[in-house]
């Protein structure tokens, strides 16, 4: 919990200076159109809680976890979008959440120490159309997730560890609109689809709507709702290596982005 509160606390910094020094950006001069824009949200907070089920061998396990309890058992947490686009045509994003758990249980016979280990990283490319003002974006791109649990079980002569490590890739394809319907203000709606029964994922999608305020000329805070579906699978129902994950993480978005 002390990495994560640390990282709540420079999260707040970048708030009150983002606040502080961007009105003085906003009084350069412009010096024209540019080949290259980027977006940086160096760490965004997703409150994601995670509902489904979760296979192991034959025992199967229903995942029902609201971010308040996420919260209490997270250790460290980081998470950050980059976009690039040049010409305001060709780009690119790349999105990593990182996220690791621990939770203690000493007040029973056991003591059972469990902590989990998540990776999703997204990387896609892009192809905007852009209409008045309205852009849309097609994108293309692979979606990596990883799991690491660690499991002790300690108490007279039992004296136990598991470790399971899954991970598993993906492509993607999705489409993606910016609506500017205020001077200062941006819709984003965001949807792709994925997996296709390629290698061991059957089907995953995402879906976010995200509002864009932009009051100063290079920092604009976001806001919105996020959701993430995914159905992995892999080995024979039944036997000692089956593991399926078939669960949706989802949550309120709130962030700082730079842009330039």
């Amino acid at each position: 919990m002390r990495d994560y509160k640390s990282n709540m606390f420079v999260f707040v910094i970048v708030l009150a200076v983002s606040l502080i020094g961007s009105t003085a950006f906003a009084e350069e001069p412009s010096s024209g159109p540019k080949d290259w824009e980027f977006n940086l949200a160096p760490f965004y907070l997703w409150a994601v809680s995670i509902e489904g089920d979760q296979t192991v061998g034959s025992n199967t396990g229903d995942i029902d976890v609201e971010f308040d309890d996420i919260f209490d058992k997270l250790e460290t947490a980081f998470i950050f979008n980059f976009q690039g686009m040049y010409r305001n045509k060709w780009g690119f994003l790349i999105d990593y959440n990182y996220l690791k758990l621990s939770d203690d249980d000493t007040s029973g016979v056991l003591n059972t120490d469990v902590d989990l280990k998540l990776n999703l990283i997204e990387a896609d490319g892009l192809y905007r159309w852009s209409i008045s003002n309205h852009d849309i974006d097609a994108k293309i791109g692979v979606r990596y997730t990883s799991m690491d649990t660690d499991v002790k079980l300690k108490g007279g002569p039992i004296n136990i560890k598991a470790d399971q490590n899954v991970d598993w890739i993906y492509p993607l394809i999705g489409m993606r609109w910016g609506w500017r319907f205020a001077d200062q203000w941006k819709l984003l709606l965001n949807g792709d689809v994925g997996g296709f029964d390629i290698g061991d994922t059957r089907l995953a999608w995402q879906a976010s709507g995200i509002i864009d305020w932009q009051p100063f000329k290079y920092v604009s805070f976001i806001g919105g709702y996020r959701a993430l579906y995914q159905d992995y699978e892999k080995g024979s129902k039944g036997s000692e290596n089956y593991y399926n994950f078939d669960a949706t993480m989802y949550g309120p978005v709130i962030g700082v982005n730079f842009r330039w």
